[in-house]
């Protein structure tokens, strides 16, 4: 199962959710999906294949909004192709020295934090946690596949679990 997948079906712009100490109405906002030849002229142009389960997410929303409530500064933003291209050279231009092959894929609306496709040893990929205002080499990798990162975050309802 992929959760990205199960929750772009299931979230439907506004969904609450009710915890033990309190009920909060969170957003979710869908894009446009991308086509395969945009996936696959991606990969081509950066040498890379990006985590099938974020593949099968662009194929059915090129990028998201997820988490944002009403009330917080919330929320994270699902990145689409060309935005992971756009973010990821920005941050090289301020001077990240992010390696070739990682590629931003996350960002924290309530921080400048990131999350990072570490895309260089082929067929595998790990998540790096960039702590924005960290040089890059301090950034750590989170010990989790994608999927499994994704359904804990539902599961914790957006908090940023991977810091506990």
């Amino acid at each position: 199962m992929n959760i990205l997948k199960e929750l772009a079906k299931k979230a439907n712009r506004k969904e609450t959710i009710k915890t033990v100490l309190e009920t909060t109405t969170y957003f979710f906002y869908w894009n446009s999906p991308v086509s395969i030849k945009e996936l696959e002229t991606f990969e081509f142009l950066h040498d890379c294949s990006l985590p099938d389960i974020y593949k099968e997410f662009l194929l059915i929303s090129n990028g998201a909004i997820i988490f944002k409530s009403e009330h917080e500064d919330d929320g994270y933003k699902l990145l689409g192709l060309r935005e992971i291209e756009e973010t990821t050279q920005e941050l090289k231009e301020s001077g990240y020295d992010i390696p070739e092959r990682c590629y931003c894929f996350l960002e924290c609306l309530f921080s400048d934090d990131i999350l990072l496709f570490d895309l260089r040893k082929k067929g595998c990929y790990s998540i790096i946690d960039g702590e924005v205002g960290y040089p890059a080499p301090e950034w750590e990798s989170i010990r989790f596949k994608l999927n499994d990162f994704f359904i804990k975050l539902c599961q914790c309802n957006g908090a940023m679990f991977w810091r506990w």
